[in-house]
């Protein structure tokens, strides 16, 4: 028996160490407490933040402070103890720690004759799992604000995370509808099938993309990036892609690519229009030249020499006003003016040409004045372009109408014709720069195609609209322009426009010109019409010149040597004796 007594003693003590070795080397903090909370034992993990010490065994644990953000502790540890539910918690301690918190019943012949509390360090975990959360939160922040569509797939095919713009090209409204899913169970399945195609490559090869362009549609393109997901051993696991779109951008490019291809017609159209007249022009100067040439003859070349300078000088203004439309240089001189009277100047002005043409033509304007804000010789401008369209494409025998009404608080010109009419493709695009509805090789119609973008532009710097409609092609064209109107001008205003007489009486002109030829020209033809005229070719020999002779009148050019016209007439203006001029 005693030897059984020993043996029993010896286990004892054995397991005695066995578990005091377990709780000094264990990291997790433990207390066991009895039934009235007396401390049985403790690790030394738990001593410091209880403040223990070996001889507070017995000692109930209500009597020590401690320091967890935990002040309900001992109606935790009662609760346990008289219904022997365990509690969790998550504290806070010192230095900013977090701890898991163990409250359990410590059981003994099978009831309750205690708690065991046990306190677990988990501030590293939590740190991980911030991180964690932090990571997979910018990830998910990052995933629904870019506008690119973004997914992630395994494997086998399938979507493992999505973003809103993959959602919306998928055709479902919630990218999480999408996880688990392959191609074949989408809305969008023939565009998820095209995704996955290419995707398989990349699997296949574990070869990356690079900013590959793809065409989504006729009108969609995008720039894709795909790269292998590799695993923790090496192995590829998934794809991720990222479209973004680039439509806007092969848009704008297909746009500029047919402004360089517009520019090109215009500058060929350009040299063709330009070589004719130059080259009647250069012929009627080599026969002028010729002694055979009878007085008749002479008259004739002359006559020829006109006509094909004009037509020179208006593809040429044409040309800067297609300037002043593109930098924006077009200035109104604005004044309330009743708008017939210039429709009416510009039926005027094309009648003549229309009725050469063999072209029938109307001309209806309100009994009642109707008055807008603009320029006269602008609005003017617009509606001989029209009309000079209208005339242009039609054949002989057709027959070109001009109405204008009233609207509500518009005036409405309308310029009608029964001509080639605009093919529906053209009924935006005629209005811009360079743009000619109809081309034939024999360049009949002429023009270089300024003059709707002029117009245009005129109509919008009014404040009004102008648009284009037509049946189609041989069927005619109707332009409308919508014009705001505005009060009519006072009595005062009306007497303030009466015509200024001629009190000028300047008889001495300074020509300011380096082309040589155009300054003695201009000079001749002054000195013709009476006036004593000098010149200069830079601007200092100008300055010098205006000091010496005192004109009236300096005509400048801008563009010079040495010192713009600009600078010239700043100085000009600043000295007292010639500052008149």
């Amino acid at each position: 028996v005693n030897s059984e007594y020993q043996r029993k003693i010896s286990e004892l003590t054995e397991l005695t160490n066995d578990m005091d070795n377990l709780l000094s080397s264990t990291d997790v903090g433990t207390i066991f407490l009895d039934r009235q909370l007396r401390i049985r034992r403790f690790t030394p993990q738990i001593a410091q933040t209880f403040n223990l010490v070996a001889h507070d065994v017995g000692r109930s644990i209500e009597t020590f402070a401690h320091k967890l953000e935990h002040p309900e502790l001992l109606h935790d540890l009662r609760r346990v103890s008289e219904n022997a539910e365990p509690i969790e918690r998550e504290l806070r301690g010192p230095e900013g720690r977090v701890f898991f918190l163990r409250v359990l019943p410590y059981r003994s012949k099978g009831t309750v004759d205690g708690v065991v509390l046990t306190l677990i360090d988990v501030s590293g975990l939590k740190a991980a799992e911030d991180a964690l959360f932090h990571e997979r939160y910018l990830l998910n922040s990052l995933l629904d604000t870019v506008p690119d569509a973004i997914y992630f797939k395994d494997k086998a095919g399938r979507i493992i995370r999505a973003n809103r713009g993959l959602a919306e090209r998928l055709g479902v409204s919630d990218p999480r509808e999408l996880i688990g899913k392959v191609p074949f169970e989408v809305p969008q399945r023939e565009l998820a099938l095209a995704m996955h195609a290419a995707d398989e490559a990349v699997l296949r090869t574990g070869e990356a993309e690079h900013y590959k362009l793809e065409q989504r549609s006729e009108r969609e393109w995008d720039l894709v990036t795909r790269l292998p997901l590799y695993g923790a051993h090496g192995a590829i696991v998934g794809v991720i892609a990222i479209f973004r779109s680039v439509t806007e951008q092969k848009l704008a490019e297909a746009k500029i690519q047919e402004a360089v291809r517009r520019r090109d017609q215009f500058l060929a159209m350009l040299s063709h229009e330009l070589r004719n007249p130059l080259g009647a022009m250069v012929t009627a100067t080599n026969l002028l030249k010729k002694p055979e040439a009878s007085p008749g003859e002479h008259e004739k070349l002359l006559r020829v020499l006109e006509r094909q300078s004009q037509q020179s000088a208006h593809l040429l203004d044409d040309l800067l006003e297609a300037s002043r439309v593109t930098q924006n240089k077009i200035e109104l001189r604005r004044e309330t003016i009743d708008v017939r009277d210039a429709i009416q100047q510009a039926a005027e002005a094309l009648r003549g040409p229309i009725a050469e043409r063999n072209l029938s033509f109307s001309c209806e304007l309100p009994d009642e004045p109707l008055y807008v804000s603009g320029d006269a010789t602008r609005l003017q401008q617009i509606h001989v372009n029209l009309l000079s369209n209208a005339a242009k494409y039609t054949e002989p025998g057709g027959e070109v109408q001009l109405t204008m009404t009233r609207e509500g608080a518009h005036a409405v010109i309308e310029v009608r014709d029964s001509g080639a009419g605009i093919a529906p493709d053209m009924l935006e695009s005629v209005f811009e720069l360079f743009v000619q509805s109809h081309r034939s090789l024999d360049r009949t119609a002429g023009g270089l195609g300024v003059g709707l973008t002029l117009a245009r532009s005129l109509v919008q710097l009014h404040g009004g609209s102008i648009c284009a409609s037509s049946d189609g092609l041989g069927k005619g064209s109707r332009f409308v322009v919508r014009l705001p109107l505005t009060a009519a001008p006072s009595i005062s205003q009306q007497r303030s426009r009466a015509p200024i007489s001629e009190t000028a009486s300047a008889k001495k002109v300074v020509v300011v010109e380096d082309s040589e030829d155009s300054r003695e020209l201009l000079c001749e033809f002054l000195r013709r019409a009476g006036y004593e005229c000098h010149t200069a070719e830079n601007g200092t020999a100008a300055l010098e010149l205006i000091a010496h002779e005192r004109p009236d009148v300096v005509v400048m050019d801008v563009g010079l040597p040495e010192m713009d016209g600009f600078e010239v007439a700043r100085r000009v203006r600043s000295e007292p004796s010639i500052a008149h001029t």
